[in-house]
């Protein structure tokens, strides 16, 4: 049991700091205005800008799959290169991690849970620096009683 604890103390230590990574870059991606540049809307490669009125044929490959064409259908369909749909799994998961669970806006929800994520891990690493302190002391303990 005692081996148990030690391996899910030095798992979970370890696997928090990943966690509290994942959850700040998330929330930083999520909102922009966390970076500094919340003004800015970022457009997708290949949109045209509205003072552009054309694009050759060259240009619009340079872009993206956007600007360019497959045969006499465009490449790009709105759901993004390499997905279904919406209702497929990879745009269901894509759904969530933009904050929409169909077409309802659940991005405050996104931003509760990686804070809440966040809240979480620092306080579990602070939990588990603690015990490690501890059970450091203790070891001491028992040596100098043991000599």
């Amino acid at each position: 049991m005692k081996r148990t604890r030690q391996l899910h103390l030095w798992i979970g230590l370890i696997c928090s700091v990943f966690i509290l990574i994942q959850s700040i870059t998330g929330l930083l991606l999520s909102e922009k205005w966390l970076t500094g540049s919340g003004g800015a809307e970022m457009r997708p490669p290949g949109a045209m800008s509205q003072s552009s009125t054309s694009m050759t044929p060259s240009a619009a490959g340079d872009q993206g799959t956007a600007g360019a064409m497959q045969g006499n259908r465009p490449a790009f369909n709105g759901s993004g290169p390499g997905q279904e749909g919406a209702n497929s799994l990879t745009g269901i998961i894509k759904g969530l991690h933009e904050g929409k669970i169909g077409n309802t806006n659940v991005k405050w929800l996104v931003d509760i849970t990686a804070i809440s994520m966040i809240f979480l891990t620092i306080t579990g690493i602070t939990l588990s620096i603690k015990t490690l302190r501890a059970q450091g002391i203790q070891r001491k303990k028992r040596r100098a009683l043991e000599a």
